[in-house]
């Protein structure tokens, strides 16, 4: 892996390191705008050609996100035995037809909560950024 800088506590990635970072777990917060202020919501997630698919029942989320489409997402983890960090900003779309969703797998994501969610959205991103902290002694 290469990185593009370094600073004493952190390690900024490369996009191709903040998409492996991202496909490298499942769970992630998606932030959302909601009228004059901003919603914050856990979501299970995939990556797929340098996209982000996630599944969502009717409700709060989708209200906000067809009245704003603009959204922020982050995801952390740990990867080769560093703690990384990776955030996410773009425009979330509901998918409609049924090969835009075939196509990007989400039908096999699990969700952690047991509603049914037959909403499938991909956030179309128009910047990702991520660091990678180094160890601490």
């Amino acid at each position: 892996m290469t990185t593009t800088r370094s600073t004493d506590l952190a390690e900024v990635l490369s996009e191709a390191e903040c998409w492996e970072a991202l496909a490298s777990v499942d769970l992630g917060r998606l932030a959302v705008r909601a009228g004059d202020d901003i919603d914050l919501f856990p979501v299970n997630y995939l990556v797929t050609d340098r996209l982000l698919y996630f599944r969502t029942a009717p409700g709060t989320k989708m209200i906000e996100l067809t009245a704003e489409p603009r959204v922020a997402f982050e995801a952390d983890g740990l990867l080769a035995g560093r703690r990384w960090s990776v955030t996410l900003k773009g425009i979330a779309q509901r998918l409609s037809s049924d090969a835009e969703i075939g196509d990007s797998g989400i039908q096999r994501l699990r969700s952690l909560e047991p509603s049914t969610k037959w909403n499938y959205v991909r956030v179309t991103p128009s910047a990702v950024t991520g660091r990678r902290f180094r160890p601490t002694r």
